[in-house]
């Protein structure tokens, strides 16, 4: 008999990682919403005046972007797992 190793969801289907992820967005909106004045932004070789917006839009999607990549290598299965010969571990 084995085990499923999916969390259990809730009887509405959904689980917490989607209630987290919901509640992010709904905060990231409304901070970007009460932030929307010009603001001074130094990029590595030039300044610009900019709406805050695009700051904190920027900051998330570099940010989303980020965690995809470190979650994916995480995940990614390894070659090595048997053994560093390559031959898998089944003796042949």
């Amino acid at each position: 008999m084995s085990r499923d190793p999916r969390p259990p969801r809730r009887a509405d289907g959904s689980n917490g990682k989607t209630i987290v992820a919901v509640a992010a967005g709904i905060l990231l909106v409304w901070f970007i919403i009460a932030n929307s004045q010009q603001v001074q932004v130094t990029w590595w070789v030039f300044d610009t005046s900019t709406s805050l917006i695009v700051v904190i839009l920027i900051a998330a999607l570099l940010g989303a972007g980020i965690t995809y990549v470190i979650t994916r290598r995480r995940h990614a299965p390894s070659r090595d797992r048997d053994g560093a010969d390559g031959s898998g571990g089944d003796g042949a």
